[in-house]
C-alpha cells in the first residue's frame, strides 16, 4: 500500500493522482491544510515565537517530503561556511532514530552514535564532515543551545528545517527536485507536500537539485517561480557521483567499475528514481532491484535477500546509496559485492547568489533569547 500511495503522490498526471483521492483522504488533506494555515498565522501574528540561537542559522529544507536531495546540499553548505573560517555545527531532528532526547551524534572529534540512535542522515553528515559537530533533538532549539554552549559553534546549519519555525533562522534555503518538485501538487496525506507552494514566499533562496535531469521547459518554469517567491534566481545543481565506497564508507573502486556491469539496486530512500538514473548514466546495467521504505533499518536478512536476488539476476555487484549504507548491520557492511555510490553537489548556476545569501546571513544581527535548559 505504501508503494502505491507513494506512486500516486509523485504522479504528475491528474487522472492517476485522482484515482486514490477518496473522500476520507481529501478530508484529512483539508484538515491538514487548515492546521498548516493556522500555525503559519500564529507565527505571523507573534502568538507563537521563534527562539533565537545566539548564532546565525542557515536552514536547508523543502516543501515536499523526502527525495529532494537535502542531505548532500546541507553537507555542501556546511563546507562552504567552514571555508569562511566559521565554526559550523549541524542540527537535525534525527528522524528514524530510536532515541528522541537531545544528543550529540558527532562532537567534531569522533562520531559517537550509529544510525539507530542518531538517525541515518545525521550520521552520514557526521561521517562526511569530520571536525563538524552534529547534534539531534526534536526541539532544534535544544540542539542549538548545546552546539553554541558546548561546541562553540558560531554558525548553525539546520537540516530539514523549513517547517521547524520554532528556531529562528537567518536564511531559509528551500530545495526543490527539478525533475518533480511537487508531485501531484496536493498536501499530505493526499499528496507529498507539507505546505502549499505559496509557503515558498518565506524562503530566502530556492535551490533546484538534479537540474541536469530536468528539461529546459521545467527549469524555466521553476526559475520563474523562484523569482516570484524570493525576488532572485535559484541556485541550480546536480548530484555528481564521485566515487564508490564499501558498506563502511571506505574507498572501494573507481566509478568505471560500474560501466557494463550487471548490478542490483538496493535502496531504502523516498524516491529511488534519481539514484536509478544516476547509475544508468554511469553505464551500469540495472538487472534487479530490492527496495524498502525511506529510512528502513536494514536487518541481516534484508541484505541476504538482496544478495540472493543479485545471484538470481546474475549481478556482479549490489549498489546502494551512502544514506542506506550507514543503516546496514555491521556484519553486512563488509560484504565484498556491496558498493555505495558517493555523491557530491556540483553547482551549475547561482554560486554567486548562494555566496551572497550566506554572507548576508552571517552578517545579520542575531538576538540571543534564553533557551530551554535540557540535560544532554
Amino acid at each position: 500500500m505504501t508503494s502505491l500511495l507513494e506512486a500516486i503522490w509523485w504522479s504528475e498526471r491528474p487522472r492517476a493522482a485522482g484515482i486514490a483521492l477518496a473522500p476520507p483522504l481529501r478530508l484529512v488533506a483539508l484538515l491538514f491544510r487548515a492546521g498548516v494555515a493556522l500555525r503559519g498565522a500564529l507565527y505571523g501574528a507573534g502568538v507563537l515565537r521563534a527562539v533565537h540561537a545566539g548564532a546565525p542559522v542557515v536552514s536547508i529544507g523543502n516543501v515536499a517530503v523526502g527525495g529532494a536531495g537535502k542531505t548532500p546540499i546541507a553537507i555542501a553548505v556546511a563546507r562552504r561556511l567552514a571555508a569562511r573560517g566559521r565554526r559550523v555545527a549541524v542540527l537535525s531532528r534525527g528522524y528514524g532514530a530510536t532515541r528522541s532526547d537531545p544528543r550529540v551524534v558527532s562532537d567534531g572529534a569522533a562520531v559517537r552514535l550509529d544510525a539507530s540512535e542518531g538517525g541515518d542522515e545525521p550520521v552520514l553528515i557526521a561521517r562526511r564532515l569530520p571536525g563538524t559537530p552534529v547534534l539531534c533533538a526534536p526541539r532544534r532549539a535544544d540542539a542549538a543551545r548545546l552546539a553554541v554552549r558546548d561546541h562553540r559553534a558560531d554558525v548553525l546549519v539546520l537540516d530539514d528545517g523549513f517547517q521547524h519555525r520554532a528556531l529562528a533562522r537567518d536564511l531559509d534555503v528551500v530545495v526543490l527536485d527539478a525533475v518533480n518538485p511537487f508531485g501531484n501538487g496536493r498536501l499530505l496525506p493526499a499528496g507529498p507536500n507539507r505546505e502549499p507552494r505559496s509557503a515558498l514566499r518565506r524562503a530566502g533562496l530556492l535551490w533546484l537539485s538534479r537540474a541536469d535531469q530536468a528539461d529546459e521547459a521545467r527549469l524555466e518554469e521553476l526559475r520563474a517561480l523562484a523569482r516570484e517567491a524570493t525576488g532572485r534566481a535559484p541556485v541550480e545543481s546536480r548530484h555528481a557521483p564521485v566515487a564508490l565506497v564499501d558498506g563502511r564508507l571506505a574507498p572501494a573502486g573507481d566509478l568505471a567499475l560500474l560501466r557494463g556491469r550487471r548490478v542490483l539496486l538496493l535502496a531504502g530512500i523516498a524516491r529511488p528514481g534519481g539514484f536509478r538514473r544516476t547509475l544508468a548514466a554511469l553505464g551500469a546495467e540495472i538487472s534487479g532491484e530490492v527496495l524498502f521504505p525511506d529510512h528502513h533499518r536494514f536487518a541481516a536478512a534484508d541484505v541476504e535477500r538482496a544478495l540472493r536476488a543479485a545471484d538470481a539476476a546474475r549481478c556482479e555487484l549490489v549498489v546502494t546509496t551512502e544514506k542506506d549504507a550507514v543503516r546496514l548491520p555491521a556484519g553486512a557492511a563488509g560484504e565484498p559485492r556491496l558498493r555505495a555510490l558517493r555523491i557530491e553537489i556540483e553547482l551549475l548556476r547561482g554560486g554567486e547568489l548562494l555566496d551572497g545569501a550566506l554572507d548576508a546571513a552571517l552578517g545579520a544581527p542575531v538576538a540571543a533569547l534564553p533557551l530551554a535548559r535540557t540535560t544532554p
